[in-house]
């Protein structure tokens, strides 16, 4: 397993964490399927799920940065495009012949996910809990 979810990487916003543990889960799958199988042939499907997950999740996330005024919106979404980005470029890069490409794709993944939800995804969390009502309103208002 890459990624074990633990309690840390949760924000407190239920949507957010669900899409978040489907990200996690998709990112397993790869792991799984290049570095225990050492089998490339599903990874194109793989990462065409985690493009089109993430860029949903992503699309949640931005639509609640800019309703609730994140000051850091435009950094944010700058993140979310370069991970987009990355996933993109190795969209039929990586097979059974080209391991070592996935190897290193499968560390990426691995370090963004975790880096940009303890840092990134919790400094939008800190800023909602220093205006209580952003919280509450946004589990029962999430787009």
């Amino acid at each position: 397993m890459l990624i074990k979810w633990e309690t840390k990487f949760e924000t407190g916003i239920n949507r957010i964490d669900e899409q978040h543990k489907q990200l996690v889960a998709i990112m397993n799958k790869l792991h799984e399927n290049i570095i225990i199988q050492k089998d490339g042939s599903l990874v194109n499907d793989l990462l065409m799920d985690l493009k089109i997950y993430t860029i949903d999740h992503f699309t949640t996330e931005e639509k609640m940065l800019k309703k609730y005024n994140y000051p850091a919106e435009k950094e944010h979404i700058e993140e979310h495009q370069k991970f987009i980005n990355k996933v993109s470029e190795n969209l039929f890069d990586v097979s059974s012949a080209n391991l070592a490409k996935g190897y290193r794709l499968v560390e990426f993944l691995k370090d963004w996910i975790t880096d940009h939800v303890l840092m990134h995804d919790m400094e939008y969390v800190t800023h909602f809990k220093k205006h209580h009502t952003f919280l509450a309103e946004i589990q029962t208002d999430i787009l």
